[in-house]
């Protein structure tokens, strides 16, 4: 409904200038009666319970002030005309109905009051002549008034709606998105405190702190909202967010409060209310701090949904005592090993040293438990776990993996020797007897242990390189600790000879690169691909899978994408030169996008080849990259596109990165994985993917590459999915740059390609269409009369497929119903 604003509130009510001034003739009988009318009017609201409650905690002062107020209204009203600035005022004034809790048929029926009071004014003080015309213009008036006034309430009402849903939506959201493999359950209060200021128009501040103990001073976790300095609580009496700790009571605090603390005086003019909800019991609690622009903000909103963000603060302590430690030890458990182990690698990577990962297991211990009982058994192993952890250094690890079995992680070691140390002590730590319920009980310990960066692996190879040395510890007699080598595992000597045989490459000049076109949905060939080639002397030619591992190494990543880096650019001046104006996408590893020399490397680059402009060179990498550093990612990034140089996040979908990295990175085109593209239309989860990518990447205003198109069903199902350019063997294998302009000379479009045009957000078409392009594999058995279907049947959506019928109990195709699932 349009809001009553302008002439269009009097003009509906009929209300003219000879109402207004036959109202303007008798205001001055009726101004001397509103004094009387405002007692009358509040002496009826305190003589009824449900009116009456509104105003139980108001002193006697407090009420003769509203009843002079109330005085002002009845005389304002007469006089206001319902203009502009009078209407503004009892919105205003139905905003405060709202918030104190009145309900708008309780304000309806107070009106009641003026029309009795008035009309006795009329029978007793004005002509017979005057009086049906007065009586009506000051009815509409009243009636104006009211509407005015719920209006006010409404959209109060309404602002307050919206404010209960955004809350609901942070709590949805972060519920509903499934968490990483990563042990944070932090992590859902911090995406709470992150999200508020930014979902609710009203929250200004949101952080929250978790206390080990009742120490003297507390510390936010997180702040967000305010740019506020690093805020901590010293305890004071009275301080209301000690108070909520100790109570476990919420504290709804003004900062206008004279008796309020220093730190929330300090948010005046920022901040008109502070929520304090706390959670937690014992030794272990915490509060979530909510911050709000205005005052009686909870009450409004009402408390339970910052109840259940407090109810989120029970399950992060929970998470945080019973999910990531040991109930029997209290040491931490194999998940929260996983992530430390993650951590330490990150921080190994930033020094010289060696990062030690470790599993250690009991030799014996199934003989104790079984013949001194499992009560035995779990006191040797927490008297155990205690004496190992004082043999380990600050820093170290010491985790319980299951059963007899114990994790460690060992940073900073200087070298192999320094670690034989370590394990010496740990071993003659386990063959110490220990006496547990008078019985003297003696096991022994097998170690096993790789090195890192020495192994470079991430992590779970790490531990499977530790739990293989550990079993060779234990074949080799048991008692003593094995170091993991490249003998024990073959996938490790084959990355090894990897290894060797591109260094060899990349010193003898053996490696070159080679060109694929890549072409728009319109049919043209802006760009080409790098992809390095290795010439090896007996096996030929060699494409990058054959030594894919290595490209990363730390001795290598930088030489090689240096040496990519100056070849592709040399090239692509040489085609401008040509009148070939291609831009060239260029690959880059992990970990040279991450050396803090890249943006070095790539400035040189470009400088040694000015011909060739920087926007006609892009760079791809890999999701992998950001999930290792983003901050750092981002920074690299963007100072890419600062130099004019375009960038393209390679091989989408096929790690850990979540939707969210097409938003957070700079990047201007997505490409598709291959697997994804050459399965979409004989997998439904594939295409799937395929079409949520494409939809995501346009609303976003990125352009999507489809690597893999191998036939014109692939590309003019991208085309119509609103894929913008698309790669693969239907166009052209990659080529020596010295090809290249031929076939460019050659090149003519797919069939179905070169007229289209954009294709609308409406991806349900193509998607069918693919599941149509799926029927005649499916319908082959049935001509052929093969009595079992092929095993990619299974993956068939329900809604296209169905069992019985024809082909003598065969699937058959059934493409008139009406229900169509996207994936198997």
């Amino acid at each position: 409904m349009k809001p009553l604003q302008g002439s269009y509130l009097p003009d509906f009510l009929g209300l003219r200038d000879p109402d207004f001034q036959i109202i303007d003739r008798y205001r001055a009988i009726l101004d001397a009666e509103a004094p009387a009318l405002a007692r009358t009017f509040y002496d009826y609201l305190l003589s009824y319970p449900a009116t009456a409650a509104v105003f139980r905690d108001f002193d006697p002062q407090r009420l003769d002030a509203l009843i002079e107020k109330q005085t002002d209204h009845a005389r304002q009203l007469l006089a206001s005309h319902l203009d502009t600035s009078w209407r503004e005022s009892m919105r205003k004034v139905g905003a405060l109905h709202h918030r104190l809790g009145i309900a708008p048929s309780w304000v309806a029926g107070a009106y009641v009051l003026y029309w009795r009071h008035w009309q006795k004014i009329l029978q007793e003080q004005v002509p017979a002549s005057d009086q049906k015309v007065l009586r009506d213009a000051l009815f509409r008036l009243l009636i104006g008034d009211l509407m005015t006034q719920l209006d006010g309430y409404a959209r109060a009402s309404r602002e307050t709606d919206a404010e209960r849903l955004a809350l609901f939506d942070v709590l949805l959201n972060v519920l509903a998105v499934p968490r990483d493999e990563s042990p944070r359950p932090e992590a859902l209060l911090q995406q709470i405190c992150e999200a508020l200021p930014r979902k609710s128009s009203s929250v200004r501040l949101a952080g929250y702190v978790v206390t080990g103990g009742m120490g003297d001073l507390l510390t936010l976790e997180c702040i967000a909202g305010l740019p506020l300095p690093d805020l901590q609580i010293p305890k004071h009496a009275g301080d209301p967010c000690w108070e909520a700790l100790e109570s476990g009571q919420a504290v709804i605090q003004s900062v206008e409060d004279p008796r309020a603390p220093e730190w929330i005086k300090a948010l005046r003019n920022r901040v008109e209310e502070l929520g304090i909800f706390p959670f937690g019991a014992q030794d272990l609690r915490g509060v979530v701090l909510i911050g709000v622009r205005e005052k009686g903000y909870f009450h409004r909103v009402g408390s339970a949904y910052f109840d259940a963000f407090a109810h989120l603060g029970e399950l992060v302590l929970l998470l945080r005592n019973q999910s990531l430690r040991d109930p029997l030890t209290g040491l931490p458990n194999r998940a929260l090993f996983r992530d430390r182990l993650e951590l330490a690698i990150k921080q190994t990577l930033r020094t010289d040293r060696l990062l030690g990962v470790a599993f250690l297991d009991l030799d014996g211990f199934k003989a104790v438990n079984d013949r001194l009982g499992h009560g035995v058994g779990d006191q040797l192993l927490q008297t155990l776990g205690q004496r190992l952890q004082a043999q380990l250094r600050p820093g170290d690890t010491l985790a319980r993996m299951g059963g007899d079995e114990f994790g460690l992680i060992l940073p900073n070691l200087e070298s192999v020797d320094n670690f034989e140390g370590i394990g010496e002590r740990l071993l003659a730590t386990i063959r110490t007897p220990m006496e547990i319920y008078g019985e003297s009980v003696s096991v022994s310990g097998s170690l096993g242990v790789t090195l890192y960066p020495l192994d470079d692996s991430d992590a779970d190879t790490l531990i499977r390189h530790a739990d293989m040395a550990l079993y060779a510890a234990k074949d080799a007699g048991r008692d003593q600790f094995h170091l993991h080598t490249l003998a024990l595992d073959d996938a490790v000597q084959t990355t090894a000879s990897m290894r060797t045989l591109l260094e060899q490459a990349l010193n003898d000049h053996r490696l070159l690169l080679h060109y694929q076109p890549i072409v728009s949905s319109a049919g043209s060939v802006s760009s080409v691909e790098a992809l390095i080639r290795l010439q090896h002397p007996e096996q030929g030619l060699l494409a990058p899978a054959a030594f894919f591992s290595a490209l990363d190494h730390p001795r290598l990543a930088r030489p090689i994408g240096r040496f990519v880096l100056e070849t592709a650019l040399r090239q692509g001046e040489i085609w401008q030169r040509e009148g070939l104006p291609l831009r060239l996408s260029v690959n880059i590893s992990t970990r040279h996008l991450l050396d803090a020399r890249f943006l070095e490397d790539l400035r040189e680059a470009l400088a040694r080849h000015p011909g060739l402009p920087p926007e006609q060179v892009e760079i791809e990498i890999t999701e992998s990259a950001p999930l290792l550093d983003l901050q750092g990612a981002q920074e690299i990034l963007h100072s890419c596109r600062r130099l004019g140089v375009r960038v393209a996040l390679d091989d989408f979908g096929t790690g850990n990165a979540s939707l969210t990295y097409l938003q957070q990175l700079p990047a201007h085109y997505i490409k598709i994985d291959q697997s994804f593209v050459r399965n979409m239309i004989n997998d439904p989860k594939a295409l799937a993917i395929v079409a949520a990518v494409i939809t995501a990447s346009r609303m976003l205003g990125l352009d999507v590459i489809a690597e893999g198109v191998e036939t014109a069903d692939h590309a003019a199902l991208l085309v119509k999915m609103g894929c913008s350019h698309l790669q693969g063997y239907l166009f052209s294998k990659p080529l020596p740059a010295e090809d290249i302009p031929g076939w460019l000379a050659r090149f003519r479009p797919a069939p179905r390609l070169g007229d289209a045009l954009p294709p609308p957000m409406d991806i349900l078409p193509p998607i069918l269409e693919a599941h149509i392009l799926r029927v005649p594999t499916f319908s082959a058995p049935c001509a052929k009369k093969i009595h079992s279907p092929p095993t990619s049947w299974k993956r068939m959506p329900r809604s296209i497929a169905i069992w019985g019928g024809g082909c003598g109990g065969k699937p058959r195709s059934y493409l008139g119903s009406h229900r169509v699932s996207l994936a198997s």
